[in-house]
């Protein structure tokens, strides 16, 4: 008589009860986000340059709004804490570096 095994419970090396991870086929392949065709980029050099353009904007914007300690602790000077820099200047700064990395964003 012969024996009767159910069909994956045997290994490739023949020890039976063991079950072996069934394979993905190698025609399989995960395509980049990053890549639109096989070797072309979605962004190019202008993306990148308007990028690094937006985040030094930011910066200098955030550097620009820092700051304010008083000099004497018993005195309030207001022209340290609402100059036209920290209220003018370091909002425009990091809202034009935002539409710069979008403007890198969305240009072809």
């Amino acid at each position: 008589m012969a024996k009767q095994q159910s069909r994956g419970t045997e290994s490739a090396s023949g020890t039976p009860g063991t079950k072996t991870a069934p394979v993905r086929p190698a025609t399989t392949s995960k395509t980049s986000i990053f890549a639109e065709g096989r070797d072309t980029f979605i962004f190019t050099r202008m993306n990148f340059i308007f990028f690094g353009v937006g985040l030094l904007l930011v910066l200098l914007g955030l550097a620009a709004m820092s700051g304010g300690q008083q000099p004497d602790p018993n005195t309030w000077d207001e022209s340290i804490i609402y100059s036209p820099v920290r209220i003018t200047l370091a909002p425009i700064l990091i809202v034009s570096g935002f539409v710069a990395v979008i403007v890198g964003i969305f240009k072809k």
